[in-house]
């Protein structure tokens, strides 16, 4: 069986990953903690015309903020956008932890 995050768009998977920080972790995330949190899933270029694409759709939005002493463009889901991407991000969510379940009860589903 195909994870339903598997089958989301690059674009929806940079904005799920700021949800997450910003609402179920309580973090800020930037560009360079994205990259770093996204390591292995999406290039850095990858990330970057994704946020580009966020910002022009509204879905998200930065502010610039003094964070250990440099300025930093901190990124979070609009209002707007909020309630599509926090359903996204518990489906996801889900998901993942339906899964892991499988996969320990059935170890050859982590192939799938």
């Amino acid at each position: 069986m195909v994870s339903r995050d598997r089958v989301l768009s690059s674009d929806f998977l940079v904005c799920v990953k700021i949800y997450e920080y910003n609402e179920d972790k309580k973090e800020k995330i930037w560009f360079s903690k994205l990259v770093d949190v996204m390591r292995g899933e999406l290039s850095q270029s990858t990330i970057s015309k994704c946020l580009d694409r966020l910002f022009d759709l509204g879905m998200i939005d930065g502010t610039w903020e003094s964070i250990d002493g440099r300025w930093t463009r901190t990124l979070k889901v609009t209002g707007e956008s909020m309630g599509f991407v926090g359903d996204l991000y518990r489906a996801t969510k889900e998901n993942r932890i339906n899964n892991r379940a499988s996969a320990r009860n059935f170890p050859f589903c982590q192939y799938f």
